[in-house]
């Protein structure tokens, strides 16, 4: 299948299109030109702004599924420039829809977040929607577009990503991604900042196991909305302990700095896998033996550059 991944100069997505292709699949990429990295694998590369639809003429007719990850999904970029949630999420999602539908595209799947929820322990997929964040509402109306277009005979999958973290995460950014903002400061500094209470927890899930559930979404999951998550409850404070351990250095040369919350961060989320299990699909990493390979590979990377 000819497949165009969005996204795909960012963490889920190159890991996806990687695998995809892998896969055998006819790989087309998409994000903003200076996301786009150089790969190895033989893509087509097209980068462009796709907040802009006039950019998508760019893109060749004969796609046949669409996976869309391409988004703003810094919590706190949303909260101080709430406007590129609107241009990317929401407006960005409504013009994937679009292409898809003047150019005869099977099916979008969409990566949405448990933004969507809030906070709650034991969130399933009927569970009440209620963002907190700039970002959670962006990517929730991006899913109403997506199911708005199924009148127009494009099909869908939804899955609601939980905390993903792993190798290939930018270690720069430190607004984004918990586990590697916290692994990124571990390495480098010693010193921990810390945004709010130890005792905010979240679900983590490695990103090998992201995309063992969404490539069941290729031959199947039509309609369907599902969580991708651990199931387990982590608090900030395990996490660092995990961090701490699997990390070469003694823990007690690190320091931990509370640097105060910000609005819209969620306290603390949760998510019930069952569906997603029911379909056959199990994580291959608990958060410690994802994070000891995160921390190699990361480490490794470093050790070449």
């Amino acid at each position: 299948m000819k497949i165009l991944v969005t996204g795909a100069g960012g963490f889920i997505g190159r890991y996806t299109a990687i695998q995809l292709n892998n896969m055998g699949h006819d790989i087309v990429v998409n994000d903003f030109v200076g996301n786009l990295l150089n790969y190895s694998e033989d893509f087509t590369v097209i980068g462009f702004d796709f907040s802009e639809y006039s950019n998508f003429a760019k893109l060749p007719k004969d796609i046949d599924i669409i996976f869309h990850l391409g988004a703003q999904s810094a919590g706190y970029i949303g909260l101080t420039e709430p406007e590129k949630d609107v241009h990317w999420n929401t407006i960005g999602t409504m013009n994937v829809c679009r292409f898809a539908k003047e150019t005869g595209v099977k099916k979008i799947v969409y990566t949405s977040s448990m933004a969507v929820y809030g906070n709650g322990d034991s969130l399933s997929e009927s569970s009440k929607i209620n963002p907190l964040s700039n970002y959670g509402i962006s990517k929730y109306t991006g899913e109403l577009y997506v199911k708005q277009f199924k009148n127009y005979g494009i099909d869908y999958t939804i899955f609601r990503l939980f905390n993903v973290y792993g190798p290939g995460q930018d270690m720069g950014n430190l607004k984004q991604g918990m586990a590697s903002i916290y692994l990124a400061q571990a390495l480098t500094s010693k010193n921990i900042k810390v945004t709010g209470s130890l005792d905010r927890y979240r679900d983590f899930v490695h990103v090998e196991d992201v995309f063992s559930a969404l490539k069941l979404a290729i031959n199947g999951l039509s309609g369907e909305t599902i969580n991708v998550s651990s199931g387990k409850k982590t608090t900030v404070k395990d996490l660092l302990d995990i961090i701490f351990d699997v990390h070469d250095d003694p823990a007690d040369t690190f320091s931990v700095e509370n640097i105060g919350a910000y609005d819209g961060d969620q306290f603390g989320t949760i998510g019930i896998n069952s569906k997603l299990k029911l379909l056959g699909w199990k994580n291959k990493y608990n958060l410690k033996s994802g994070m000891k390979d995160f921390y190699n590979k990361t480490k490794e990377s470093l050790s070449e550059k």
